[in-house]
Formats: C-alpha cells, sequence, structure tokens
C-alpha cells in the first residue's frame, strides 16, 4: 500500500482521532521515504562539494598564474561560483531533526514539508545560482587566454548545451519528483489537521 493510499485509508477510518499507534505507523511509512530521499540529498551534495573543491584548486591556481586580467577575474569568478554552490547546498540541508523524538506527526510532516519546498526552489533556480556563475566565470577566462574566436566560441555553445542539460535536467526532477513528493506530504498534513 503506498503512502497515499495508507494515509487515506487511516483517515477515512477515523483513525487519524490521535490514536498513536496509527500516527506512528504513518509517520514511519513517511520517515521511510524521507530518508531515502536524504539519502539522495546527501550524495548529490557530497558529489558536488568534491567538483567544487577540485575547481577551487584549479581555478584558484589559474587566479595567480594566468597572464591576463580577465583570465584572473573569470578564475576568480568560477571559483567563487564553486564556492558559492556548496555553501548554497548545504544551506539547503535542513537543521531540524523531524524524527526527534517527542514531537507530534503533524510537525513532523510541516518539517518534512519544508525540506521538500527548499529543494524545489533550489532545483528551480540553478540557472542563476550554479550555472550563471560558472559559465560566464569559464567564458571570462577563456577570451582572457587570447585563444581566439573559434575557441570562444566553442567554449559558450559546450557552455551552453550543459547548461541548458542541467536546467532541464533539473526542472524534469521537479516535475516528477520533488512537486508531487511535496504535494502529497501537504495533503497528507492537510488530512491530519482535519481528522
Amino acid at each position: 500500500m503506498s503512502l497515499d493510499e495508507y494515509a487515506e485509508s487511516w483517515i477515512e477510518s477515523g483513525s487519524g482521532g490521535g490514536e498513536p499507534a496509527a500516527g506512528e505507523e504513518l509517520l514511519a511509512r513517511v520517515r521511510e521515504r524521507s530518508e531515502a530521499f536524504e539519502r539522495r540529498i546527501r550524495r548529490r551534495d557530497l558529489r558536488e562539494s568534491a567538483a567544487a573543491v577540485f575547481v577551487v584548486v584549479v581555478f584558484g591556481y589559474e587566479t595567480i598564474t594566468a597572464g591576463s586580467w580577465l583570465s584572473r577575474m573569470g578564475a576568480a569568478l568560477v571559483m567563487t561560483g564553486a564556492l558559492y554552490v556548496m555553501w548554497r547546498l548545504r544551506r539547503a540541508r535542513p537543521d531540524e531533526d523531524p524524527a526527534a523524538a517527542g514531537r507530534p506527526v503533524a510537525d513532523r510532516l510541516r518539517i518534512r514539508l519544508r525540506q521538500v519546498e527548499e529543494q524545489v526552489r533550489l532545483h528551480e533556480t540553478v540557472l542563476w545560482w550554479y550555472l550563471a556563475p560558472l559559465g560566464v566565470g569559464s567564458v571570462m577566462f577563456v577570451v582572457g587566454l587570447g585563444s581566439g574566436l573559434w575557441a570562444t566560441l566553442t567554449t559558450l555553445a559546450v557552455i551552453a548545451v550543459l547548461s541548458e542539460y542541467v536546467r532541464r535536467a533539473n526542472g524534469r526532477l521537479v516535475r516528477s519528483d520533488l512537486r508531487p513528493r511535496r504535494e502529497r506530504l501537504a495533503r497528507l498534513l492537510r488530512e491530519l489537521e482535519e481528522a
């Protein structure tokens, strides 16, 4: 039985009136799905942070050694963008533990809902906080190297294609997973509060 089916049958049966066993069983199902979701987020954050550290090291070196001021500024922008990505991902992770003992089921669901809403915001704005700083900095770096028109155009094309791919992948994730997850949690919370 899915979480939605369970929640609906739980509320329709009138068990939502405060029976702790039903609430705890419902919470266990929500927790199971949420923990898998959180593991996925932690793995993504770890991959992104490792990539950011690599980018900071490489472009940090280029900030010092690149010949032109434009390349140095581009390298500094890429490096700053990578650090910002690490910070932004860390900021999107919750500080509250929804599984903390003694919290009512509704409070735990509210925390889970806030976590999902933050991920939706993160993925919907990926163009501005992730792709733009890294892309603009990369173009500045290449232009500053004086590599010529073809190198610049090739860099622009590669960045545009990769950025569009990442933007679309994030959009698909929001549509196929995050929004439905948010809607299920919001509906479950409403039904729990009404019961």
